[in-house]
């Protein structure tokens, strides 16, 4: 995975996560969960972290799944390990691509998005490792014991204090790149276009059996 081209593996992702925003089988998203793991290990990275830094996203989307529980819990498991897959899909790419070269080739598409992903990964490690240091000071004070509520209404504080921290940052660090020069395009120089090699044969292998999990879940959902 780390020696294929940049755009091979962009294309190859967006078609497994395709694959994992249209799946309604509960079996085909275990299946690109462990998928997704597989290809982890493989490119030797960190599989315990990465899992622990998809389970965010799942907590945003267990939100919404909760709503879905009075219709049915697997549809509201489905919800949830949508997004662990895709946050997994997502994690696979960044960390197998220098992050420079995705936000050039998002760039030539829209100079906003680009600034958008840049923006967003810088925040993301500052967003994990302020939310774990908050989470430690709240154990240790003792708000994750006590009643239901008691823990319900600590994280739903511990979410506001994130949010309003968060924002502060963010208005820091436009002002700061405001006053460098930024218009709202970054200048990054893509990586020019190339033949598919050999190498590119393990995340076009990925996109391929994301899409066959993909199939054999509907068919096995077929009267």
């Amino acid at each position: 995975m780390h020696r294929a081209s940049p755009k091979t593996k962009m294309f190859s992702a967006a078609v497994a996560l395709g694959a994992v925003i249209s799946s309604t089988s509960l079996s085909a998203l275990v299946g690109q969960f462990f998928l997704a793991i597989v290809f982890q290990a493989v490119s030797r990275l960190p599989v315990r972290r990465l899992i622990i830094w998809a389970v965010y996203p799942a907590f945003f989307a267990a939100i919404f799944a909760i709503s879905q529980a009075q219709y049915s819990l697997a549809l509201s498991a489905q919800t949830v390990l949508r997004a662990i897959d895709a946050a997994l899909l997502m994690l696979l790419l960044i960390n197998t691509t220098p992050f420079t070269k995705i936000i050039a080739l998002v760039g030539k598409v829209s100079s906003t998005l680009s600034s958008l992903a840049f923006f967003s990964y810088r925040f993301l490690f500052l967003f994990v490792e302020e939310s774990e240091r908050r989470l430690t000071a709240i154990r240790v004070r003792g708000g994750l014991h006590g009643s239901v509520w008691s823990k319900v209404r600590n994280a739903a504080s511990l979410m506001g204090l994130l949010f309003v921290s968060f924002m502060e940052s963010g208005e820091k660090v436009y002002d700061a790149i405001k006053t460098r020069g930024y218009q709202g395009r970054l200048s990054i120089e893509a990586a020019t276009a190339g033949a598919i090699t050999r190498d590119d044969g393990a995340p076009l292998l990925l996109a391929a059996l994301a899409v066959a999990i993909f199939l054999l879940g509907s068919v096995s959902h077929l009267p």
